[in-house]
């Protein structure tokens, strides 16, 4: 494979990488204004089990390129 084409293939992969890390982002926004967090009484989340697990994934999405 020449040098041209071995860029424009990395760029590809990059920019796919890039548009399932935001497409984890669009998700995990979605979920945060869902009805599950809507009302007084509805509008917390667990952090812990609930957000961090969803963080990461978009983090490993990032460093590794995959979705």
């Amino acid at each position: 494979m020449n040098h041209i084409r071995r860029l424009l293939q990395e760029r590809d992969e990059a920019l796919a990488t890039i548009r399932a890390a935001r497409k984890q982002l669009t998700d995990l926004q979605h979920y945060l204004t869902s009805d599950k967090f809507q009302g007084p009484d509805n509008d917390y989340v667990h952090v812990r089990t609930d957000i961090l697990p969803k963080i990461m994934g978009i983090f490993f999405t990032l460093i590794d390129g995959h979705s």
